[in-house]
């Protein structure tokens, strides 16, 4: 009886071990990915062929050293202060402190001066030269002569450039002031005659100075064109008029 009972308890034991093994089954194998489904990647691409593609740009956009002080020939050039033409060797020649008093000398031009009027270093852009013109005892200030020079076709049209100086002189009741213009004939060359006095205010100039007045002529050769002034007090000027003219007149082209 106990073998028997035995032998069934076995049995049962057996059978329900076999029912549990159905229930969960042997662990199953991974379920593959299936193509398109929300868990697919995209195949990315082999890291080295990644690194020399992304590097190849940056080899094109590198921009090759350049030696300290050459300057880059997209650099836009400086305009110079005052150009003369490089074609004439003479038109280079400019009076000095150490200069002949008598004359003065720039753009290839010659032409007589006072000794009185004295060189002075120029003290503003695109002046070229400048004297210092004493003044009538001590009523009068000191007035300055001022010459720029440019090769043909820079500095602007000469209208313009006349309203400018036209546009630096007022009346008393600060109206515009009205320029005496002439047009002489020197050497063969054209020359443009301007007169203005008033109320005076020049480029830095803070405020306009009264009983100023001005005498220019504006030199017209062919390859380059001179600008000259004088001006300052109204007194210095008129008194300094006929060596002004004197100068204007005397022209020459230098040899």
């Amino acid at each position: 009886m106990k073998s028997a009972a035995l032998s069934l308890l076995i049995v049962a034991s057996l059978t329900a071990l076999t029912g549990c093994g159905d229930s969960t089954g042997a662990p199953k194998p991974p379920v593959p990915v299936v193509k398109g489904s929300s868990d697919a990647r995209a195949p990315q691409p082999d890291s080295s062929a990644q690194s020399a593609a992304t590097a190849q740009p940056a080899a094109k956009q590198q921009t090759p050293s350049r030696p300290t002080g050459i300057a880059s020939t997209a650099q836009t050039p400086k305009a110079s202060s005052a150009r003369t033409p490089n074609s004439d060797a003479a038109a280079q020649t400019v009076s000095s402190a150490e200069s002949d008093g008598k004359i003065v000398e720039i753009a290839g031009f010659v032409m007589p001066k006072p000794v009185t009027w004295q060189w002075q270093s120029p003290t503003m852009q695109f002046r070229a030269l400048q004297y210092s013109v004493p003044g009538i005892g001590e009523s009068s200030g000191a007035a300055e002569v001022v010459f720029s020079v440019f090769a043909a076709g820079d500095g602007g049209p000469i209208d313009m450039n006349i309203k400018r100086w036209v546009g630096q002189f007022r009346n008393d009741d600060d109206s515009e002031a009205t320029a005496k213009i002439e047009d002489r004939t020197v050497a063969g060359m054209q020359v443009k005659w301007i007169e203005l006095a008033g109320r005076y205010q020049g480029m830095g100039q803070a405020a306009p100075r009264p009983g100023m007045m001005q005498l220019g002529a504006i030199l017209q050769a062919p390859d380059r064109t001179v600008f000259i002034r004088l001006v300052g007090p109204a007194a210095t000027v008129e008194a300094a008029r006929s060596d002004f003219q004197a100068m204007i007149d005397g022209v020459t082209e230098r040899k």
